[in-house]
């Protein structure tokens, strides 16, 4: 039926989608420009796009009229305009495409609304794994999980009593995956059949710490790994602080399950307090330096952790997800006050009583595979449906 619907669009129709799709490719060609611009940086960058409309525009824009960006002088405005004079965006574009194929911009459709909400989104954002968890982001809850890089046996168990938790009621995972607390959380999802993204310092061909390069390669097989920075680049210590606000910008909530006083991990609490997100902390010792961090957090207001149903209580009452996501697990839809939405019972009619893989359910839908997902979410926690391991899913007796 698809295919079908393509031929039978008129002239004027095809034109205007053509229309659009130049369009998007001329907006993702000055999104690379304007990053590549020295002293322009992603804060700057969103005010332009905010100010002008499109970075096109603001591209185009003279002298006098870029003045009037806040954080752009007579000195920068002047560089700026030196520098568009010898750079054409849509030359510059395809030879960084050919170099560097797997990348988004604001422009592209793909990029996360939900990372473009903070104050500083990454102009490019580099992927390789399951590009389809990056439209789950937008549907699904997803958790940040971060702390130490030395985490105590109790900072370890909890790690994966929590992520064991959260995976179980289809929350995606967010993480850096460096030692530590991150490989616990990528680790512990991906054993339980979960969702996973981890969120790199280095260009997501590099293995970053060396010990995680089993792990990151299944990650890189079974969910996504993302980078703002292209393929080769090394390590640098100032790479991640700076990574640190994606996973915050990408997570509905961050959870810190062991962090000392000093620690990447508090940065990831404070920017989600930023950016609106929820902050947890897990409780712990004052005799374990590496709980200092979260019992600071929880003095500052962060929610505490006292059991392993905490996040999902909070979850499936946050006001950003969908209603239809928030009846309590294993709740029996009410048909009558509550029916199923068209596109649950779509999905719907496909699960059976025998379980059905996640890809078999891609093939006989006509439905994106983030759709699918945050569909089966809603189905699961109205009691309609239920997950198996393998991502198999199973409609209820």
């Amino acid at each position: 039926m698809a295919a079908l619907g393509k031929f039978r669009l008129g002239s004027g129709t095809l034109n205007l989608q053509y229309g659009l799709r130049e369009s998007l490719n001329s907006e993702r060609a000055y999104w690379l420009a304007w990053s590549q611009m020295k002293g322009v940086g992603s804060i700057l960058l969103k005010r332009l796009h905010h100010h002008f409309g499109s970075l096109e525009a603001a591209w185009h824009a003279d002298g006098s009229d870029l003045l009037t960006v806040d954080g752009i002088g007579l000195t920068l405005a002047s560089d700026v305009i030196q520098q568009r004079l010898v750079t054409d965006p849509f030359s510059a574009l395809g030879k960084f495409e050919q170099q560097h194929p797997n990348f988004w911009t604001p422009a592209d459709e793909a990029y996360p609304p939900l990372l473009y909400e903070i104050t500083d989104p990454p102009p490019l954002l580099f992927y390789r794994g399951q590009t389809e968890l990056i439209n789950a982001v937008q549907t699904f809850p997803s958790v940040g999980i971060v702390g130490t890089r030395s985490p105590s046996a109790y900072g370890q168990r909890w790690t994966c009593r929590l992520t064991q938790q959260l995976v179980a009621h289809d929350v995606m995972i967010i993480s850096g995956l460096a030692a530590g607390i991150d490989r616990w959380a990528h680790q512990q999802a991906l054993e339980n059949e979960g969702l996973t993204i981890a969120v790199l310092g280095t260009g997501v061909d590099q293995a970053y710490p060396w010990s995680n390069r089993t792990l990151q390669a299944k990650v890189a097989e079974r969910g996504l790994l993302l980078s703002e920075h292209p393929n080769g680049t090394p390590p640098d210590r100032t790479h991640f602080p700076r990574r640190n606000r994606i996973i915050a910008g990408l997570s509905r909530a961050v959870v810190v399950t062991e962090a000392p006083a000093r620690s990447g991990a508090l940065i990831t609490a404070r920017l989600a307090n930023d950016y609106g997100r929820d902050v947890f902390a897990l409780p712990g010792s004052l005799d374990n330096p590496c709980s200092r961090g979260c019992l600071d957090l929880i003095s500052q207001g962060a929610q505490i952790i006292l059991d392993e149903t905490t996040l999902i209580r909070e979850l499936v009452q946050m006001p950003q997800l969908d209603s239809s996501m928030r009846s309590p697990p294993g709740a029996r839809p009410n048909f009558i006050d509550d029916p199923l939405s068209p596109l649950m019972k779509q999905v719907l009619a496909v699960v059976t009583v025998e379980p059905i893989k996640l890809d078999h359910l891609a093939q006989q839908l006509p439905l994106s595979t983030g759709e699918i997902l945050s569909t089966l979410m809603q189905l699961e926690l109205a009691g309609a449906v239920i997950q198996l391991p393998g991502m198999r899913y199973q409609r209820c007796p």
